[in-house]
């Protein structure tokens, strides 16, 4: 079967009109797999009634050969909102922890069985399905494609699983660790490849699962598409400096350390707070950013939260900003983490406060490009010095001679990605001999 002619079947809960970076991969994939002559068959889950931003404008970049699937699933945040209206806090967490094993979209499974069942039984031709991860429910799917249908599949891993930094920082309970350690070790044995968001992940993986190393892999980073930045602007105020976040902070990522630096620049009176925004842009609350700092009457003023942005009128916002602000707090592992957001960073060619684990990926890339302003969370004079750099280079109208490496940064672009994906899929489709890998281009 030539690649012009092979059929597969993408699989991903988060994909439009939900939004956010999960979303934005897979359809980018799609998109660009369709392009290079995939016929190409979705299935994800039935946007209606699920608690998550929604971003319609993207479904017109669905192409129109693909056909998208939906399966219905009745999620558990409802439940979750209701339960901490009620205080009952604790009972969430044992739900989460103890019950919906391994994630709340666990739900899912039953519905986009029966689904599943139906797009095989139609299209008999799929040679590969493609499984986005997180959540990582959604990789059981692979088991019963390959045990019941033959089909091989791909982990598409955008985290990791029981080694993901957002689980091991914190209280985890044991018993349900080890239980997923089981269930992934069974996932990733009968998987026909996997896909990489970066060469640190993989080395985590294979020193877990010395088996991955015999198996076809790719490390495909996330990225940015060029065609989403036509028509938009890149004005800036020139008497005004905007520090520019979008994205939600949750768990560990609450910027404090932020607010004490910016705190003790204006009370050294090196930062003038008629002068200085941040602007953040997505679903917060103000208790949550700006925790015990809610109530400073100078952060009342320079910090303004804004709800949701859809895709475009975030990159809008990104190329209004004078800076942009990325925010990862260290701790276990955190040196993988690479945000979707990193990579529509890099395309604006803006400059980053970036409040990262400086022996990470995030500052490495950042670093690269020409555009990283780096700091550890913990180290408040680093970030303090950081800022203001980037405020004397402003005030002195000198942002513009930042040599930013746009070379480095063209790798990203999602048709260069989406080709690496290709190849992966065609020598998972064809047998290709076990142990070759297939990571080509660039790898972090």
């Amino acid at each position: 079967m030539t690649t012009a002619s092979r059929h597969i079947l993408y699989i991903a809960y988060y994909f439009p009109p939900l939004g956010g970076p999960a979303a934005m991969r897979s359809l980018k994939n799609v998109k660009y797999l369709a392009q290079l002559g995939y016929q190409v068959q979705v299935l994800t889950v039935r946007p209606a009634l699920i608690r998550f931003p929604k971003d319609p404008s993207l479904l017109k970049e669905i192409p129109a050969g693909v056909k998208v699937w939906r399966a219905f699933c009745p999620d558990a945040t409802w439940l979750f909102k209701l339960l901490w209206g009620l205080k009952l806090n604790s009972l969430v967490r044992f739900i989460q922890h103890k019950v919906l094993i391994p994630d709340h979209e666990v739900l899912w499974l039953p519905f986009a069985k029966r689904i599943l069942h139906r797009i095989v039984r139609r299209d008999p031709q799929i040679s590969v399905a493609v499984i986005s991860s997180g959540p990582p429910s959604s990789l059981s799917l692979g088991l019963l494609l390959k045990c019941r249908h033959r089909i091989p599949f791909i982990c598409d891993f955008r985290d990791e699983w029981t080694n993901n930094p957002e689980r091991i920082n914190i209280d985890f309970p044991a018993t349900t660790q080890s239980r997923e350690l089981v269930m992934e070790s069974r996932v990733l044995s009968a998987a026909g490849g996997i896909s990489y968001l970066s060469q640190l992940m993989r080395d985590n993986f294979c020193r877990s699962y010395p088996f991955l190393e015999n198996k076809p892999s790719a490390i495909i980073p996330n990225g940015f598409d060029d065609s989403d930045f036509e028509g938009l602007t890149a004005s800036t105020d020139a008497n005004v400096f905007r520090l520019v976040y979008c994205g939600s902070f949750y768990d560990r990522r609450q910027p404090s350390p932020l607010w004490q630096a910016i705190l003790s620049l204006v009370e050294a009176k090196k930062l003038d707070p008629n002068k200085f925004r941040v602007d953040i842009y997505g679903r917060n609350t103000r208790s949550f950013v700006l925790d015990r700092f809610a109530s400073n009457p100078v952060l009342e003023r320079i910090v303004n939260l804004h709800p949701f942005l859809g895709y475009r009128d975030s990159l809008q916002e990104l190329l209004r900003a004078t800076a942009l602000l990325l925010y990862i707090p260290s701790g276990k592992n955190t040196e993988s983490v690479l945000t979707g957001k990193i990579f529509d960073y890099l395309r604006t060619g803006k400059p980053v406060l970036a409040i990262v684990p400086p022996a990470g990926l995030a500052a490495e890339l950042l670093t690269k490009a020409g555009i990283g302003y780096i700091a550890d969370h913990q180290d408040l004079p680093g970030i303090a010095e950081r800022l203001m750099e980037l405020y004397w280079l402003w005030e002195n109208r000198a942002l513009g001679e930042l040599k930013v490496n746009h070379d480095y940064i063209a790798q990203f672009s999602r048709p260069n990605l989406a080709r690496k994906l290709a190849k992966l899929i065609d020598a998972v489709a064809t047998g290709q001999p076990a142990g070759l890998p297939v990571h080509t281009g660039a790898e972090q």
